[in-house]
């Protein structure tokens, strides 16, 4: 189902069905967006898709440990070997560099949500630290970030592999949900067993939210 048509649906979420993350630099431009965050950026495979879309991008990551380590875990870059954190970075500039439209912001989240003031942005998109805390910190401080009617969305809402690991991604959100007052939100793709065979899916599945204040 294409992402304009499936805004028009109601739900608690509303699961997507035939839907991946890849749909929203495009659907994003359908909007009439123009510029949008990435919350963890890794080694940059997902912030592309927006620079190729022609937004204006900026990619917020640290690149480096935090002190639970959980950022370790997630750093592998598909075919090269990444011996440390810095190698992650400098392969996500050599991946950006052709696009003058990517600004990457070396700082945490915490500290890059103060460069932007309130409601200058189309679109945020959290895919960083994976803890409960990491997760709520950055939807509470870039939520105002976004204009009204904009959208607020996010990586690995659920795993169609079961993996424990991302479980506090998914109640956080819920909470974000309940706290926040949307009532109407979505989930891009369906749980395993909703998912028809030929159905294209995520392993992990996104969420997003518009703004409604």
């Amino acid at each position: 189902m294409k992402l304009r048509d499936a805004i028009k649906e109601k739900g608690n979420p509303f699961w997507i069905p035939d839907c991946t993350r890849d749909e929203l630099p495009q659907f994003f431009v359908e909007l009439d967006f123009k510029v949008g965050v990435e919350v963890g950026v890794s080694w940059g495979g997902n912030i592309v898709d927006y620079c190729k879309a022609g937004l204006t991008i900026y990619g917020v990551d640290p690149w480096q440990d935090s002190e639970d380590n959980i950022y370790r875990k997630i750093i592998s870059i598909p075919g090269e070997h990444a011996r440390t954190i810095e190698d992650v970075y400098q392969y996500a500039r050599q991946r950006t560099a052709p696009y003058p439209n990517c600004t990457l912001i070396r700082k945490t989240s915490v500290e890059a949500v103060q460069d932007f003031p309130k409601r200058s942005l189309d679109f945020v998109y959290v895919d960083a630290n994976h803890a409960f805390g990491y997760i709520a910190m950055d939807l509470a401080n870039w939520v105002d970030k976004v204009k009204k009617g904009g959208v607020i969305a996010g990586h690995d809402y659920y795993s169609t592999q079961g993996d424990r690991g991302l479980r506090h991604v998914g109640n956080v959100v819920d909470a974000f949900a309940k706290s926040y007052d949307f009532t109407n939100w979505y989930v891009l793709g369906q749980k395993n067993e909703d998912r028809e065979l030929n159905e294209k899916f995520d392993r992990e599945l996104s969420f997003m939210f518009i703004k409604h204040w």
